[in-house]
């Protein structure tokens, strides 16, 4: 199988654009962003992305979103007084996150760009986030250390990957063994048949993966139910208590060492 491109990458999520088959309203309308946020918000409440991202301490500081999909995340730091930038590697999702931002009456840089090659300045921000994104493109270590080249010295990383030690990848192995299909395809259709590339990190790996970051701290959330006649089952309010060990996101919150370059 060749290697991952690019190329590759671009041409999927172009057209398939993050979690829109699952919206139905136009993307771009008001409609769309507001039924997004709910389903996002489902998964991780109003309450737990101000206390992910620290929303609040970044009034006045410059913020970028590596992948910043339709918008949501920059549009709170935006709110809350923050300068924001964000990058994605497709025109679809810019678009998107420019029409969030005209309808929210905020204002925001957007730029199409791959992480792997950030646009941007050595140490041009006091914080970089990125949510669900680093592990889909093919240089996922080169696209790390690019973002820390763009922090400034002492600054916050707010990031999430796939977690190998949850629910979700038990599944997936269950059904690569059951079926004879590669493990790996199947890790890639969580986001939808044709994605080239989404890997997985236990936390271990992923400490090692960020190992130029200072003072990480790792948490782990999101655990759903098995779909079932257009309900999940076991209910989320009976696995609760499970997905800080079992759920699927992997988040990582850190900082640039007020020393580096």
């Amino acid at each position: 199988m060749p290697d991952t491109t690019l190329r590759d990458v671009r041409a999927f999520w172009e057209h398939n654009p993050v979690a829109a088959s699952a919206v139905p309203f136009e993307p771009g309308t008001q409609e769309f962003f507001d039924y997004y946020d709910r389903l996002r918000e489902q998964n991780e409440s109003r309450d737990f992305s101000y206390r992910l991202h620290e929303y609040t301490r970044f009034v006045g500081k410059r913020v970028l979103d590596v992948g910043c999909g339709n918008g949501y995340v920059l549009s709170r730091f935006a709110r809350e007084g923050a300068e924001v930038c964000g990058i994605d590697l497709t025109e679809t999702a810019v678009g998107l996150s420019r029409q969030r931002f005209a309808l929210g009456g905020l204002s925001g840089r957007f730029v199409v760009g791959s992480a792997e090659e950030l646009p941007f300045g050595t140490a041009s921000f006091d914080c970089v986030t990125s949510m669900g994104v680093l592990h889909h493109t093919p240089d996922t270590a080169r696209a790390v250390a690019e973002v820390h080249r763009v922090l400034k010295p002492g600054g916050r990383l707010i990031v999430m990957f796939y977690h190998r030690d949850s629910a979700v990848y038990r599944r997936l192995q269950l059904r690569a063994r059951r079926t004879g299909r590669p493990l790996q395809d199947f890790v890639n259709e969580v986001d939808g048949v044709g994605n080239p590339k989404g890997d997985v990190y236990s936390r271990d790996e992923l400490r090692a993966l960020l190992h130029d970051f200072t003072d990480l701290e790792l948490s782990v959330g999101m655990l759903q139910g098995i779909p079932i006649r257009g309900h999940r089952f076991p209910p989320k309010v009976l696995l609760r208590p499970f997905a800080s060990r079992w759920g699927w996101f992997l988040y990582a919150k850190g900082h640039k060492s007020a020393t580096a370059a």
